[in-house]
């Protein structure tokens, strides 16, 4: 299992500058290998967890739809679950809160599109979904230690980190750019 972790790894840093899809894709496939299955079974057992199948159907909704408000009842909704159920079930399977979870993919997300590009700060928050700047820099402090500005130098400091061609932007949605 380590061994695979690594060489999906390997190949995320390969693509995460050409192909952040693919590079998402093969993130989510390390996340199952790493989760251990005897856990996620006992949670279950004990805790009432979600499906496997549920689990994925929910973190696929997340990821498709950071840029929005997110709430218990559609990700309840995504899962096939009542709302009352869903926040424990949740935690009892992915070890967080839903908030929780929807938070570290929005700074997840940020991580890449701040690395790839010279987007403003203000337009990749949009695009993530978070309500401005102000907060995605205050919870991508909470969660990585740095500040927003301070991961792009890092990341721009980097051998290879801007590919080629550099000075390309990644294209946000619309609303984002507005």
């Amino acid at each position: 299992s380590s061994t695979r972790v690594g060489v999906l790894l390997e190949e995320i840093q390969r693509r995460l500058l050409d192909d952040v899809e693919g590079a998402r894709r093969l993130l989510d496939e390390a996340i199952q290998v790493l989760q251990a299955p005897r856990e996620i079974a006992a949670a279950q057992r004990l805790g009432g967890g979600l499906a496997p199948w549920q689990m994925r159907r929910v973190a696929r909704f997340i990821e498709e739809n950071l840029e929005h408000a997110l709430t218990v009842a559609e990700l309840a909704a995504a899962a096939g679950v009542r709302s009352g159920y869903f926040g424990k079930a949740f935690k009892s399977s992915f070890g967080v809160s839903p908030h929780a979870m929807v938070l570290q993919r929005r700074v997840a997300r940020a991580k890449i599109l701040i690395a790839q590009g010279e987007d403003p700060l203000k337009d990749i928050a949009l695009a993530c979904g978070f309500s401005d700047q102000s907060h995605l820099t205050n919870r991508f402090h909470r969660l990585v230690g740095m500040t927003p500005n301070a991961w792009r130098r890092l990341h721009a400091a980097l051998p290879g980190a801007r590919g080629e061609d550099d000075g390309a932007c990644v294209q946000l949605p619309r609303r984002a750019q507005a």
